[in-house]
């Protein structure tokens, strides 16, 4: 007969033997996804899998399988492993994010629930603070940076309050900054344009002799749009100055025209005499179907949320037909759409007015890259996609949880090295290093391949530049270009993007928290954008990654 403590012992050291082997692995499994070991992190996890017993942790393996699989390219392998997670447990969060890759299920635009103010930045007669005529407004890593023609300085407002003299003898008109460059861009009245470190404490002459200059934005492939209102004219320049395109629009009656955006190959225009989005084709230079302005008061300036234009006048924006109040505003100069925050400019009230946005959805999701232990501290490396807008640099809705709980973090902005591929083949895109931004150019034909591997490019940190013409694709098509932060290039301007990417500060989000207390087993780490957001990623690690550093 069979002694019963010898069997009961006998269990708990073969499960003992079996828990560790399965949470080795899983942390091997970690690590190597960490360095971007893709192959070897999915034979770790498929061991850790046939050796698991701890039926709670099963569902998490399966989960960070997928996301494996998803990053090779085996999208039926990885709908297989979502399947499996949800088969016992009911679906998380993980499970949307992850599915929504595997299928590229995204809505471009998600309609806008309200707009509510938040807070108000005042002029000198209202309030402590020191500009007088505001007529722009730039953001940078959470910082609102206020561009005041009057004494021709511009002030931030961020963790501290600083005032920049901007140094020329001449009236500015706009501010942009250029994420790609990490440098402010400022027109002046003299026909002059200048670029300026972040801290201001670097000025350089970018154009000149041009004919009261407004500059309007900055595209992926680091060409500036700028308005000519003395010519009538909007001019394109290659981030080295020389001209790119020229829209001599008004040759035949007189127009007023505001302001311009760019995104994925088209060019965006206000025609204030016609009423109407003029949009023209970077490339091609051909012009396109224009876009009504909506019935009411002429509005003054707009933005581009996911496939639709918002309009903004001196009291509502527009979008969809629906109409939302702008709280006590007497002109809106100038509005800046950064991610769900709205910033509206205006010189009469001299104030500067910050809004949140809300969508029927959330249209704005953090990638989480990889995890390092530091220190006593767990850093968390990660981007923001972001489907309705542009890159976003105020983060005020960022949410991290650590096995579920909120906790206290920090987040810090790095740079990141960068890798260009020039015409690769699918086996190399689907094989990257995902911790550096890899900048791929492929020709038009190619897309319709690449689109079947979506969510790969996003997890795989790939930027599209697609040579060809936009106008030849699908809307599909164009949105992973735009999603995964590239644009549309011709034949020509290939030499171009290679010194573009050469000087480009690629950015990486790092959030910083202690360690907590273990719980043992699989611990996971979640970040968000906004507290109704469905799309949440989600990693993991255990105590052995954590000792193991």
């Amino acid at each position: 007969m069979i002694d019963l403590k010898w069997f009961v012992g006998l269990f708990l050291f073969i499960s003992f033997v079996a828990f560790g082997s399965y949470i080795n692995n899983f942390s091997a499994s970690v690590n190597a996804w960490n360095n971007s070991n893709i192959s070897e992190a999915v034979s770790l996890i498929n061991m850790s899998l046939s050796s698991t017993i701890n039926v709670a942790d099963a569902a998490n393996l399966w989960y960070f399988k997928a996301r494996l699989d998803l990053m090779d390219g085996k999208l039926t392998s990885a709908s297989n492993d979502l399947n499996n997670a949800v088969m016992v447990f009911k679906s998380s969060p993980t499970y949307t994010f992850i599915k929504s890759l595997i299928s590229a299920s995204f809505t471009a635009f998600l309609p806008i629930v309200s707009v509510k103010k938040n807070d108000t930045i005042y002029g000198i007669y209202k309030g402590n603070e020191i500009f007088y005529s505001p007529v722009s407004v730039a953001v940078r890593e959470n910082g609102f940076y206020v561009l005041d023609a009057a004494n021709r300085n511009v002030i931030e407002f961020s963790k501290v309050q600083n005032v920049y003299s901007l140094g020329v003898d001449s009236t500015p008109t706009a501010i942009i900054y250029s994420q790609i460059f990490d440098r402010f861009y400022v027109s002046f009245e003299n026909g002059s344009i200048y670029s300026y470190s972040s801290n201001f404490d670097d000025k350089k002459i970018f154009l000149s002799n041009l004919s009261f200059p407004v500059i309007f934005c900055q595209d992926s492939a680091g060409r500036f749009y700028v308005g000519e209102y003395g010519k009538d004219a909007v001019d394109v320049f290659e981030n080295n100055g020389d001209l790119f395109r020229r829209f001599d629009l008004f040759s035949k009656k007189v127009h007023i025209f505001s302001y311009g955006h760019a995104r994925s190959g088209i060019f965006y225009l206000m025609d204030l005499t016609d009423r109407e989005i003029r949009r023209f084709d970077l490339i091609s230079s051909t012009e396109l179907s224009p876009i009504p302005f909506p019935s009411g008061p002429l509005p003054y300036d707009f933005a581009i949320l996911g496939d639709s234009i918002v309009f903004f006048d001196s009291n509502q924006m527009v979008s969809g037909g629906i109409n939302f109040n702008l709280e006590n505003s007497k002109s809106v100069f100038y509005a800046d759409l950064s991610g769900q925050t709205l910033l509206t400019v205006d010189p009469v009230s001299n104030d500067v007015k910050i809004y949140k946005i809300s969508l029927q959805g959330n249209p704005i999701f953090p990638i989480i890259d990889r995890i390092g232990f530091e220190n006593g501290n767990i850093e968390a490396y990660f981007r923001i996609i972001n489907l309705a807008n542009r890159s976003i640099e105020y983060l005020p809705d960022l949410v991290v949880k650590v096995n579920g709980s909120m906790i206290p973090f920090s987040i810090n902005y790095v740079y990141q090295n960068y890798k260009l591929y020039l015409f690769p083949d699918i086996s190399q895109i689907l094989s990257v290093n995902k911790n550096v931004r890899n900048v791929v150019v492929v020709k038009e034909s190619a897309l319709d391949e690449l689109a079947k591997y979506f969510g790969t490019l996003m997890l795989r940190n790939v930027a599209l530049f697609v040579v060809g013409d936009p106008q030849n694709l699908s809307e599909k098509a164009k949105l992973m270009v735009y999603i995964t932060g590239g644009t549309f290039i011709s034949e020509n301007e290939i030499g171009s993007i290679q010194q573009v990417i050469s000087t480009t500060n690629y950015k990486s989000l790092v959030a910083t928290f202690p360690v907590p207390a273990s719980l043992g087993g699989i611990n996971t780490i979640s970040i968000y954008y906004g507290a109704n957001s469905n799309l949440i990623d989600t990693v993991y690690y255990t105590d052995q990654n954590i000792l193991s550093k």
